[in-house]
């Protein structure tokens, strides 16, 4: 469908789903799969949201593909993970729901064309388990999911503006904006906002985060809360508010707000998995750089002018891969975001460093590898107990600039197993559900990588599941 689709000429959909990203896609493929009328509505002119600005990064535990590439990793495991990285924090009912669908979500994905990449580590993870994709590709896959079936019609450049609370107190519609008319769509089996969050919203983010007011606001485009607004107006409870923080690792070379980077450009990159170091303007280092990137994020905000460097080798350079894109070094390189020199001397003065200070933080922590063990942050490995720590001392050197910034936002709406939104008494806002980034209750304090794309596909399969699986209504 395109954008001569009259809003009013349609018939009543059965369920309707808000936000064309990878959670709306899967809730709105689920239901179709299952027989029933799917309205899915975008706001952009594009699909796929946060998830075509991600690293295509899936987590998922005991695959074939983990087996093949020798790592044994099981659900339980990976639970322990997500728990330790939430600072048990987590919804131990979502992280368990979670776990029961994982290996069938893998399934689903591959089954609707989707292509995965070799298993690699990733930031809190004790066993190598993201799956990575290239996001394009995945989007596309889905969405030609999505155009194929004629059980679902897909509207674009359409933004909801309101949830439609029917004589029953029960949420059966909205009120979409598109080409100039305003109209509601009614929807028997009720609404799944899958809007994602509010990375670009300036106001919340001061709200909930004002220590965040400095990091980059990025995201996806149409990341502005507006789901999470209309549901909070119906009473909607917010869960992981406080634990709202940005990542580290993207580029400086970052274009202005008013003009957001493409989905095709390069934004993080993550040597630091592979064994870089990370230094302040001073040329120093200022963590332990196997720790979550979201608390990087938040320590890299306290250095000087919020700017951090990853420095490496060549031995790590190596290991560039094209996905997840956040260990594509080499494409980095080529866009000029990751500059390089043959001594550590010389890569400093391209980027403006004391070159004799950078030099002596090398040749300190390459000291300390050799004796068995960093003694300036205590880091043992290469990201939660996994890898082993090298040496950065194979020319050439690069160095990569970077800093913090809101890709996502991870808190939201609380919601039950079935996803159905809770109002802030703990009681189910009847025919409202929720899935993707805009649920909160899943990861606490901090994040374990491919875990958000993962629960996007779950939780939109779940949400669909919950509208269907509801008292019938008439």
């Amino acid at each position: 469908m395109t954008n001569d689709v009259r809003i009013h000429a349609l018939e009543e959909c059965e369920l309707l789903v808000l936000g064309g990203g990878l959670a709306g896609h899967s809730a709105a493929l689920e239901a179709a799969g299952q027989g029933f009328k799917v309205l899915l509505v975008e706001k952009n002119a594009e699909y796929g949201g946060s998830t075509v600005q991600s690293s295509g990064s899936f987590a998922f535990a005991g695959t074939a593909a983990q087996r093949a590439a020798g790592f044994e990793d099981t659900a339980q495991t990976m639970a322990d993970d997500i728990m330790a990285a939430s600072g048990n924090a987590a919804d131990p009912q979502l992280v368990s729901l979670y776990m029961e669908h994982q290996s069938e979500a893998f399934d689903w994905l591959l089954a609707n064309g989707v292509v995965f990449h070799p298993v690699t580590l990733s930031s809190n993870q004790s066993v190598p388990r993201t799956h990575a994709t290239d996001p394009q590709q995945l989007m596309d896959a889905l969405h030609q999911r999505v155009l194929d079936d004629d059980r679902i019609t897909y509207l674009n450049n359409a933004s909801a503006t309101n949830l439609y609370v029917d004589g029953d107190g029960r949420v059966s519609g909205a009120t979409i904006d598109h080409n100039g008319l305003r109209e509601t769509v009614n929807a028997r089996l009720g609404v799944v906002i899958a809007t994602g969050g509010f990375s670009r919203n300036a106001e919340l983010i001061a709200k909930f985060a004002p220590s965040m007011a400095r990091a980059l606001r990025l995201g996806g485009e149409g990341n502005s809360g507006d789901g999470l607004l209309m549901a909070w107006k119906l009473g909607a409870d917010f869960v992981d508010t406080a634990f709202l923080n940005g990542t580290f690792g993207v580029s400086l070379n970052n274009y202005p707000e008013d003009n957001p980077p493409k989905a095709s450009e390069a934004l993080l990159r993550l040597a630091i998995y592979r064994g870089a170091v990370a230094v302040n303007l001073n040329g120093e280092r200022f963590a332990d750089e196997s720790i979550s990137y979201k608390k990087l994020g938040e320590i890299c905000l306290d250095q000087q002018r919020s700017i951090g460097f990853q420095v490496w080798d060549q031995s790590i350079m190596d290991q560039s891969r094209k996905a997840p894109n956040a260990n594509d070094f080499e494409g980095a390189l080529e866009l000029g975001l990751v500059k390089k020199a043959d001594t550590i001397e010389a890569l400093a003065e391209l980027v403006g460093l004391d070159g004799n200070v950078l030099t002596k933080t090398i040749e300190k922590y390459n000291r300390d590898v050799d004796a068995g063990g960093d003694t300036v942050f205590g880091r043992t490995s290469l990201g939660r107990g996994w890898g082993t720590l090298s040496k950065i001392d194979s020319a050439p050197f690069y160095i990569y600039p970077c800093t913090t910034a809101m890709l996502a936002t991870y808190c939201g709406l609380r919601v039950t197993r079935n996803m159905e939104v809770l109002d802030v008494f703990g009681n189910p806002i009847e025919g409202l559900f929720a899935a993707g980034e805009c649920v909160g209750g899943f990861h606490g304090s901090g994040y374990m990588s491919g875990s958000s794309l993962s629960k996007s596909v779950i939780f939109g399969r779940v949400a669909a599941n919950g509208a269907i699986r509801q008292k019938p209504v008439k």
